[in-house]
């Protein structure tokens, strides 16, 4: 034991009841230090005394299987520690609050009792790292909560609101106030455990199971991803194989998963998002007040979508286009997707009154003064005028301007780019970057003009159309990237037409289409526009469309590795120069470095 563990978990008694305290800030991880002082705490209360563990914070605790992947065998590991709250003497009442993902949620399991705040929301995220959970979550759930409700919980990964909790059997109770309290005298008031992997209630006819078994199964057996199908076998052995088998099995397949390429890019993907997610020390500590009101400036195709999002997040938006025929046609571009919503029960008639009643289409664009954010579909002379107004009011350019913020969109619009100059004062950058994640955006912070993506994707498709112009057949090329996951875009016949068709292997296709998109990423590295390659793989996954198993056009070089990018470039270049390799790859080889060092160098320089 450390000096600094004591002050992770705090205990407490409460007449005759222990109360373990988790204080791990910010995230309140269930690291090998949590889990071994709250295993001390479990020991020392004794038989005859019940336990309630409780976090402080507004979260109880949301680690995943990506903050543990370097401790997860640690002991005691998080298996030793369920199974000690599953095995206490007395009842172990879980006091539940916030957001309660991954390893907290399995810990929940193994608990005798579950009191939750109207807040709580539960989630086993593990599929969405390409694993099974662990700890004996495959063999408890089922048992809280059915088999059929356990598979639907674990294959969506989504987490469960406090009331769905409560009526499919994951929590027992939900309290409006008073948590501790509640699940203290919930403690004190039961008889003994409870313990989970004794509990059948919910799984008495396993013949009922077997039809909605088979059709998950069949489901998951149409997808690429191995994780869905492991899990469906493990929570189907918790019907017909003893708890400690049920264990043993659900361990050999989280071990085998996490072998696997689905799961490696799926994890490097997650590190790829949350990286880019990380802001620039001086922009982290702003704290900006929200914006209400969006100005639009100009007549662009992604307004009308921005102008949606704004919409639906309650905000107003006031939009000038010196062109009223298309303002006009983007009001019913909006209207239209308004009623297809209402239409699919996604949203209310009132609903969409109120969203209509404020869009404000303006005739002069002086009016924007109003607005605390504005973006501009170029950078004309309103642009000017209301950036002349200082940084209180961020002015942003579509496509992006010199000395200005630039933003681009995805064509997935759940991704963007925003450039950000070297002398931008952190509060715009601050403020900016919040709208955008209330517009459900996912922003990543770039240099210069906001072009990774479409530079990084058009390299992908010059290679493709280079391809038909060797005479490669289209089918071929269609055939290769749907083996890989990806949609095949538009590619225009080639002129002049190839004299004759070339025979070329699937692999070599992707690995042509893959080395010239890598080039490309390489390119803006070394002009400085994208900070890491993490980044430019998360742009292609989350915007333009790469499966997000396969990790990135990126991280595909680097499983590769540069010597072999290298070879491959070299002996295509001949066939175009997109081909040609980048003089960065010489260097890193040089040096000694990999692209996996650039995103450690670029995440140790935010800190």
């Amino acid at each position: 034991m450390t000096e600094a563990e004591p002050a992770l978990v705090r205990e407490e008694i409460s007449g005759d009841v222990l109360v373990l305290s988790i204080d791990n800030p910010p995230a309140n991880d269930l690291s090998p230090p949590v889990r071994a002082a709250l295993l001390r705490g479990l020991t020392g209360a004794g038989a005859g005394r019940a336990v309630v563990i409780r976090a402080e914070g507004r979260n109880f605790s949301a680690t995943t299987a990506l903050d543990c992947a370097s401790d997860e065998s640690a002991r005691p590991t998080l298996g030793e520690l369920c199974a000690a709250v599953d095995r206490h003497p007395q009842a172990v009442v879980m006091a539940l609050n916030g957001l309660v993902i991954g390893a907290a949620a399995e810990l929940a399991l193994a608990a005798h009792v579950r009191v939750a705040s109207p807040l709580t929301r539960l989630a086993f995220a593990d599929v969405g790292l390409g694993l099974v959970p662990g700890a004996g979550t495959t063999q408890r759930l089922p048992r809280l909560v059915g088999t059929i409700e356990a598979i639907a919980l674990l294959l969506r990964g989504r987490p469960a609101t406090a009331t769905e909790a409560l009526e499919i059997g994951l929590v027992d109770r939900v309290v409006d106030s008073a948590l501790e309290a509640a699940a203290v005298a919930q403690g004190a008031a039961m008889p003994g455990p409870r313990p989970t992997a004794l509990r059948h209630d919910r799984q008495s006819d396993p013949q009922t199971h077997a039809a909605a078994i088979a059709a998950a199964r069949a489901e998951a057996l149409r997808g690429v991803l191995p994780a869905p199908k492991r899990i469906i076998d493990c929570v189907e052995a918790s019907l017909y194989l003893p708890f400690e088998a049920g264990l043993a099995m659900e361990a050999v397949a989280r071990e085998d998963l996490a072998a696997t390429p689905e799961a490696q890019g799926l994890m490097a993907v997650a590190r790829a998002e949350r990286h880019a997610a990380r802001l620039p020390a001086a922009v982290a500590k702003v704290r900006p007040r929200e914006i209400t009101h969006l100005g639009l400036s100009g007549g662009a195709p992604q307004f009308a979508t921005l102008a949606l999002m704004a919409l639906g997040q309650g905000m107003r938006v006031s939009w000038f286009d010196a062109d009223a025929a298309r303002l006009d046609r983007a009001q019913d571009w909006i209207a239209a997707r308004q009623d297809e919503e209402i239409r699919l029960r996604r949203l209310t008639p009132l609903q969409r009154d109120a969203d209509r009643s404020r869009l404000f289409p303006l005739v002069d664009a002086a009016s924007l003064a109003s607005a605390r954010l504005v973006i501009h579909a170029q950078a004309d002379a309103d642009f000017a005028r209301l950036a002349a107004r200082g940084p209180s009011v961020p002015q942003l350019v579509l496509g992006g301007a010199e000395g200005a913020l630039g933003l681009a969109l995805s064509p997935s619009a759940r991704s963007c780019e925003l450039a950000v100059p070297p002398d931008a004062p952190p509060g715009p950058v601050a403020a900016t970057v919040l709208l955008l994640r209330r517009l459900g955006l996912s922003p990543v912070l770039v240099n210069g003009l906001p072009v990774v993506g479409r530079r990084v994707s058009g390299a992908g498709r010059a290679a493709l159309a280079r391809l038909l112009a060797l005479g490669v057949p289209r089918d071929s090329i269609a055939a290769a990237l749907d083996e890989f996951g990806q949609a095949t875009p538009a590619l225009a016949d080639p002129d002049p037409a190839p004299v004759a068709a070339r025979a070329m292997p699937r692999p070599e296709i992707l690995r042509r289409w893959l080395a010239a998109m890598a080039n490309e990423g390489l390119r803006l590295l070394d002009a400085g526009v994208a900070r890491c390659p993490s980044d430019i793989d998360w742009l292609m996954v989350a915007g333009h469309g790469m499966p997000r198993w396969r990790g990135g056009p990126m991280y595909q070089a680097s499983l590769r590795g540069l010597l072999v990018l290298r070879a491959d470039l070299q002996h295509w270049r001949d066939d175009d120069p997109l081909w040609a390799p980048h003089p960065l790859i010489d260097h890193l080889i040089a040096e000694g470095l990999s692209l996996s060092d650039l995103n450690r160098a670029e995440l140790n320089g935010a800190d």
